[in-house]
């Protein structure tokens, strides 16, 4: 009986370490829902107002994967952050990062994984996704596009139909608009130039509908400049200074949104990221936005990747890392997001549904987007600086000299 006890043990002890080991999935780092080693990722997130909603997300996906917590980093000054930690090798696991000038810096450095072969890819927007592989300047993809924004023109509605106004289609139907607004004695426009950055949205979404995306081709080629070719466009954004009736350069951003939020202007050159604070602080605001139309022919929508999700090439996880960036591709993730931050999919299947921004939404499902012309300028190339300057008082001479010289000195 002894004997035949130790072999039925013996065969149990067997039977059990042969079960784990098929339960076992922790391989590399690698593990299902609930199983396997516990794993921590860095979530390197660089927009503040989006904490809240990034960590519903990340308890939604640790309670999936009870195996990988995930502590989101946020910083105030997230571009210098990550530029000190790259010289330092030291790579999120994850990140999120701004599709602008920073994301082509990073890029080029080689510490984010190649996402060129990602099935991924199938669900992302092609024209965000050439948007990213232009701003590293490679073949290869870096990020996965997330959510998008876009300028445009934030209109109050009550204003409008109080003055039986229409939306403008070109250019010389924009400042007739502006002329008939003032003439009824509202304050046209809403500008907040004393914090420079806010002459981006006008200035974008002029030189790129004004010039395309052959400009910066041709001006890396040496076949074209600033002066030959800014010249009109600064023009435009200086035709629109004398309709916004507030005090433009002692205006910020913060007061500006409030000042809209309070009924003090009829229209307000933004991008929809304003949306959210204005209607903080005036939930029953009916406001709308259109796109800005810049010149008399076609106008396309100027948008940009607000948010692009990136992994580190050689991170300690990277099967978890993955599993986390493909939880927010997820169409319903994204969707999540989009309801409080007012942006727009670049992943299909999710859907933009803010009645305020119904009149993009066209431009967005046609694929009718221009890029952020800033978002090729050079590292430092201080473009709001110089058009505040030329705001203020500058000459246009000045300005478009000032624009070639900064080229030149920073593509060096």
């Amino acid at each position: 009986m002894n004997k035949m006890l130790k072999g039925l043990i013996v065969m149990l002890l067997a039977v059990l370490v042969l079960a784990a080991c098929g339960d076992d999935t922790s391989d590399g780092g690698s593990s299902d829902s609930g199983s396997g080693d516990q794993v921590e990722l860095e979530f390197f997130q660089f927009k503040s107002e989006a904490v809240k909603e990034f960590d519903a997300l990340i308890e939604k996906f640790e309670a999936e994967n009870t195996n990988i917590t995930v502590v989101q980093n946020n910083s105030p000054d997230a571009d210098t952050v990550l530029f000190s930690r790259l010289s330092q090798n030291d790579i999120p696991d994850v990140m999120t990062i701004n599709g602008g000038v920073t994301f082509g810096e990073v890029a080029r450095a080689g510490v984010l994984k190649d996402l060129s072969d990602d099935a991924l890819l199938d669900t992302v927007t092609d024209e965000y996704e050439d948007m990213l592989k232009r701003l590293s300047g490679t073949e290869e993809l870096y990020a996965f596009p997330h959510s998008v924004n876009a300028n445009g023109v934030l209109y109050n509605k009550t204003i409008f139909n109080d003055l039986g106004l229409e939306i403008p289609t070109t250019w010389d139907d924009f400042i007739a608009l502006l002329d008939e607004i003032k003439a009824s004695d509202v304050n046209p426009l809403m500008s907040t130039y004393g914090e420079a950055w806010t002459v981006l949205p006008p200035l974008n979404t002029i030189a790129s509908n004004t010039h395309g995306m052959a400009f910066f081709d041709e001006l890396e080629a040496g076949n074209t400049s600033f002066t030959e070719v800014y010249g009109e466009i600064a023009e435009k954004v200086k035709t629109l200074l004398p309709y916004a009736e507030n005090d433009v350069f002692g205006y910020d951003y913060n007061m500006g949104n409030t000042a809209f939020a309070n009924g003090e202007a009829a229209m307000y050159m933004q991008g929809v990221w304003a949306l959210g604070p204005i209607l903080e602080a005036n939930p029953d605001l009916e406001v709308g936005v259109f796109p800005m139309p810049a010149t008399n022919d076609h106008n396309s929508i100027v948008s940009g990747v607000d948010v692009a999700i990136a992994m580190a090439k050689d991170g300690d996880h990277p099967e978890e890392a993955q599993k986390f960036v493909e939880f927010l591709l997820q169409p319903e993730n994204v969707e999540f997001y989009l309801e409080t931050q007012r942006m727009f999919a670049a992943v299909e299947g999710a859907e933009q549904t803010d009645p305020a921004l119904e009149e993009l939404q066209p431009y967005f499902e046609e694929g009718d987007v221009l890029p952020f012309s800033d978002h090729y300028y050079p590292q430092g190339y201080g473009v709001e600086i110089m058009f505040q300057d030329y705001l203020l008082g500058g000459e246009l001479d000045g300005l478009l000299s000032e624009m070639d010289s900064e080229y030149e000195r920073l593509s060096e």
